[in-house]
């Protein structure tokens, strides 16, 4: 018998004919049948609405995007449950603006980092493991390149490799994500001012240790041409008055890899690596620099969901938390600073339900609900957090390209001029 056959007349329901035990059994009845789901074909093709945005009287000068990888209202609510119950508000609770994101891909309703990211970073869609790319593969002007041609300076961070697809969409143009000999590349030569994460193997040769295919040694290159720091003491006993660019590789792959207990207290974490490259803007200010842009990814928020585990949602979600309560704090003094906080997509499907049937008690089953042992993206939209100048523009609902347009907007820049760049 298959569980969607079953029927059971209201009636009999509400003068209560069908004993306890019986409903129990029958709804019992769906755990031992295969996961309920239909399959339907959407349609992809239309074109997107852009949402209208209001014109900000006083623009942003800095701008701060905190993107929780794979995070969307169900890990945020899990988290708020863990940390101190229904009553209790994690840091981007105190923002007074907020909204919901659509994810999707150019290609597919179930969208991949690099897609989610290029979105934000450029303003358009795309296709699934495309960076900075359009779908038919021609370069987009990314944010942080638009942004260096108005005298901002931008840092990206990232508990993951650097090179991973988030940031990366942020300072690259390559047709697969995955093709981290090409990223690191163009990472090197972008003019992003302060890169911070993991990622050591991509930019070494393989007979140094490294994963390069190449065979270009990118990591002599950064010795060379930037401040290039590897461990979280020369993160913050570094001069921040000292000339060049800052490349921070702290780890060999991601940061708080398992593999690499030694390596962990040689790692700096999110909101420390957030607040260095907040006090280095100090240093091109007096250089007459207009202003900053940073984006700070808690990466693996979103593995914790590849791999159903609680404990590691719990653990990176108090790194994100740390960075938004450090970025909020610093706006609330800087009243010219725009915050925002919001994911790329939502992984794992992280389910919130009541232990019984009565929904009663103070007790609740947390669980992944796409693919057991091995989580995939979903579809949900996710949430979009704002505080400061701009911030009521990220209400409503909003496409992940409007982000970008929306950044653009705060800071009242009008893309067809220029002003010159501020990196050396």
């Amino acid at each position: 018998m298959n569980a969607k056959q079953i029927f059971i007349p209201l009636s009999l329901l509400l003068t209560g004919l069908i004993g306890g035990h019986f409903f129990s059994d029958l709804l019992g009845l769906q755990t031992k049948l295969e996961k309920d789901f239909n399959i339907k074909k959407i349609v992809l093709d239309i074109e997107v609405p852009k949402k209208e945005l209001k014109d900000i009287k006083n623009p942003a000068k800095n701008v701060i995007l905190l993107i929780g990888d794979g995070m969307s209202v169900s890990q945020i609510s899990v988290y708020r449950l863990l940390k101190g119950g229904p009553n209790h508000r994690v840091s981007f609770d105190r923002f007074p603006f907020s909204g919901i994101v659509l994810t999707h891909s150019e290609d597919a309703l179930i969208t991949d980092s690099a897609s989610s990211a290029t979105a934000y970073s450029t303003g358009q869609k795309t296709k699934n493991r495309y960076l900075g790319l359009d779908s038919k593969n021609n370069s987009l002007e990314n944010l942080t390149e638009t942004l260096d041609r108005y005298k901002f300076v931008s840092s990206l961070i990232a508990t993951s490799e650097i090179t991973h697809a988030t940031p990366a969409a942020f300072a690259s143009h390559v047709e697969s994500r995955w093709d981290t000999d090409q990223i690191s590349k163009d990472l090197v030569s972008s003019k992003v001012a302060t890169l911070l994460g993991g990622g050591r193997n991509v930019f070494n040769t393989e007979s140094n240790g490294g994963v390069r295919k190449d065979k270009e040694d990118l990591y002599e290159t950064l010795k060379s041409s930037t401040n290039l720091l590897t461990t979280k003491q020369g993160l913050m006993n570094f001069d921040l008055s000292k000339e060049g660019r800052v490349f921070g590789l702290f780890a060999d792959k991601h940061l708080r890899d398992i593999d690499d207990l030694s390596n962990h207290d040689k790692e700096p974490t999110l909101s420390e690596m957030l607040e260095f490259a907040i006090n280095r803007f100090d240093h091109y200010q007096k250089k007459g620099c207009e202003g900053f842009f940073i984006m700070a990814e808690g990466s693996q928020i979103d593995w914790s969901g590849h791999v159903n585990n609680l404990q590691y949602l719990e653990r990176e979600m108090d790194d994100l938390d740390n960075a938004v309560i450090l970025a909020y704090e610093y706006a609330m003094n800087n009243k010219d600073t725009l915050v925002i906080v919001t994911a790329d997509h939502e992984t794992g499907g992280l389910l919130i339900e009541s232990e019984g049937l009565s929904y009663t008690g103070d007790k609740v089953k947390f669980s992944y609900n796409t693919d057991i042992g091995k989580g995939n993206h979903t579809g949900v939209p996710v949430p979009v957090y704002a505080f400061g100048p701009g911030a009521e523009n990220f209400t409503g609902t909003l496409d992940n390209t409007d982000v970008y347009h929306a950044i653009l907007k705060s800071i009242g820049i009008d893309k067809s001029s220029s002003k010159g760049s501020c990196i050396e």
